[in-house]
Formats: C-alpha cells, sequence, structure tokens
C-alpha cells in the first residue's frame, strides 16, 4: 500500500528542516542621536600634552544631535588621541545568531582642523568592534580637506568588511596589535572609534570630528553549497512524487 501523498510531503519538509538548520537574518543596527548612555568608553589615550574630549552634542549632527569629538593640542604637542565608543544595544552574539560573513559600514562625518599655517589632513572612519574586552578598528578612507578648514559633512562606507579588516587596536598605548575578532567567536558590541593624528604643533588649536547616522549591517551565515544541492535534490524528489500521483 503506498503511503498517502501528504504524509510523504510532510517527511520530506521534515528532512529539508533537518538539512537546512535555522534560518538566519541579517542584523542592522543604526544611530542618529548619539546618546551616550548606551556607549561604553575604551580608555581615551592621548600623549604630548593632548586633550580629549567627546559628547552628545544638540545641533552638530547631519542633522539636529550627533557625536562631537574634540582633540585640543597645547604648544609643541604632537602625537595621537584615540578613544573607541561601543553601542551597548548594538550586541549580536556569533553563536546563536550565526557567523558573520561579513560587515557593511557607513557613518556620516564632518571632520574640521583649526592649524591656523595650513596644510592638508585625511579623514578617516573606524568602525570598531569590541569583543573579550579587546577593540579591533577597520580603517576606511573618507574625504579630507585642507587646514585651517572643515570638510563638511560626507559619508564614509565600506561594504563587505571581514574579520582581517578589523586589526585589534590597544588604547592603553595607542597602538595596533596583531590580532583580529572571531566572527564565529563570542558575542561583540560594535560602535566606532576615532584617531587624531597630529605633527608637532607650533601653536594651541583644536581639531574636531562630528558623527552621525552610523549604521552597521551584520551579514551573517547562509547555507553552505552542499546543503543546498540536498534541498534541492529534496525539493526535486517532491515534485517527481507530485506528477507520478497525479498520473
Amino acid at each position: 500500500m503506498r503511503p498517502p501523498l501528504r504524509s510523504l510531503a510532510g517527511t520530506l519538509t521534515g528532512v529539508l528542516l533537518l538539512i537546512s538548520g535555522p534560518a538566519f537574518a541579517n542584523v542592522a543596527f543604526f544611530d542618529g542621536t548619539f546618546d551616550l548612555a548606551n556607549y561604553t568608553a575604551s580608555p581615551v589615550f592621548t600623549s604630548s600634552d593632548i586633550a580629549l574630549s567627546y559628547d552628545q552634542c544638540a545641533s552638530c549632527g547631519n542633522p539636529g544631535q550627533g557625536l562631537q569629538l574634540i582633540a585640543s593640542y597645547s604648544l609643541d604637542s604632537s602625537g595621537d588621541a584615540a578613544v573607541g565608543l561601543a553601542n551597548t544595544t548594538f550586541s549580536y552574539d556569533p553563536l546563536t545568531q550565526g557567523a558573520i560573513l561579513s560587515i557593511n559600514a557607513s557613518v556620516d562625518k564632518d571632520l574640521i582642523d583649526n592649524y591656523p599655517f595650513g596644510g592638508a589632513f585625511g579623514n578617516t572612519f573606524h568602525p570598531l568592534i569590541e569583543q573579550d574586552g579587546n577593540f579591533y578598528i577597520a580603517s576606511i578612507p573618507g574625504t579630507g580637506g585642507t587646514a585651517p578648514g572643515s570638510t563638511g559633512y560626507n559619508t564614509i562606507s565600506q561594504s563587505g568588511l571581514v574579520a582581517t579588516d578589523f586589526e585589534e587596536y590597544d588604547f592603553t598605548t595607542g597602538s595596533f596589535v596583531a590580532a583580529f575578532p572571531n566572527f564565529a567567536g563570542d558575542p561583540m558590541l560594535f560602535g566606532l572609534a576615532q584617531i587624531f593624528s597630529s605633527g608637532t604643533a607650533y601653536t594651541v588649536y583644536t581639531s574636531e570630528a562630528d558623527y552621525d547616522n552610523l549604521e552597521l549591517t551584520i551579514v551573517n551565515t547562509v547555507p553552505e553549497p552542499a546543503s543546498i544541492l540536498l534541498i534541492g535534490a529534496a525539493l526535486a524528489g517532491l515534485a517527481g512524487l507530485r506528477r507520478r500521483t497525479r498520473a
């Protein structure tokens, strides 16, 4: 006696579910206000008498509220100033939500360099990952400018960032470390970092970085090719069974 078509279809459906496993969806994070109550900060690194401050500002965004960071250089100071900010609501666990294939990152940024004696300056967006107490940053180049002056708000973005695009940064020493995040490992928080760099300052001046509309999209696991072939074979079998039953 032939088993009923409906029973066989149910069996095949169960097989498909077992083959395909959990269905993960991409996760998108967005912040257009930068309420610092939602952020945790790395240690603040400064060198050679440079002061670094950051806060949410009411009107420096694009438009409205945004994040404002200011590096203040004293006479004859030089070196770097850096801080990383991880958003506690931008949380992702690869073990339960799927291993990360890549990350798409975008932000609106306005960089203002008030150095009065001129010179070109670069402009970089650093998306940040915090994992297991370590900080990892990528470097996405944007439009630079000429001091004294401002770049104006520009959107800086890059798609398809992989783990090796994020290198560990030690905010206690202001230096990179040859290590990378584990995209299939422990939970992560996401955010951004700002690094100010300067040669010897012959006067007192400030540099300012304003941010708005931070967007990070986590692209996660898709079925492997072998699983896709098995799913296709099961579907073909179900289609053939339906044809035979109708005949």
